[in-house]
């Protein structure tokens, strides 16, 4: 029987030997492995950090687009109030107050805020009648075209198809009972307004 000094040797040798071949195949592949997830790791919090980037510029513009379209809406709104206000100045026994400077704003506004041209000229008509040279036109139906323009821009669905004898209100039953028996002027809905 071998000496047990050659037995140990024999044994650390093959201990050393064992662990340089671990070392020497096992090892880099460890470390290969264990770069691959810190790389796998650094990739997601990068990635992750771009869609947080993503979802923020999303969430901002979300956020203007709101305000564009409210103030759309309020433009459209007060346009709509500056027109039936000019036309009881025009054609009611009551007239409601409007001033330069609120017909100024909403005319402005409309510019603005909307894309469709044909709204801001039609304002202009209703406001201001027709280019020289352009045949007039009932103004109840120029108000219909405006509110029907108006709910396309505004997104609320297709064009309506509003009667031009009951597209404004000319006085209400609350009126004074002499405005009450008062007609409101024919020219309204007849066009030679």
């Amino acid at each position: 029987m071998p000496p047990l000094d050659t037995v140990l040797s024999f044994l650390s040798f093959a201990g050393v030997a064992t662990l340089l071949l671990l070392f020497r195949k096992g090892l880099p592949a460890y470390v290969t492995e264990k770069g691959k997830n810190l790389a796998t790791r650094e990739d997601i919090e990068e990635i992750t950090r771009k869609i947080e980037g993503v979802r923020g510029d999303i969430s901002r513009a979300n956020a203007v687009e709101e305000q564009k379209r409210a103030l759309k809406y309020e433009a459209c709104l007060e346009a709509l109030v500056v027109i039936d206000a000019h036309f009881s100045q025009l054609f009611a026994m009551t007239p409601q107050s409007i001033d330069t400077s609120k017909a100024r704003e909403a005319h402005s506004k409309l510019i603005l805020s909307c894309n469709n041209v044909a709204i801001v000229e039609k304002f202009g008509e209703l406001y201001f009648g027709p280019r020289a040279g352009e045949p007039r036109q009932s103004p109840t139906d120029l108000l219909n075209e405006f509110r029907n323009l108006i709910r396309q821009e505004l997104g609320f669905g297709s064009e309506l198809p509003l009667d031009r004898e009951r597209a404004w209100i000319g006085r209400s039953a609350a009126d004074s009972q002499t405005q009450a028996n008062a007609s409101v002027p024919t020219q309204l809905s007849s066009g030679t307004a």
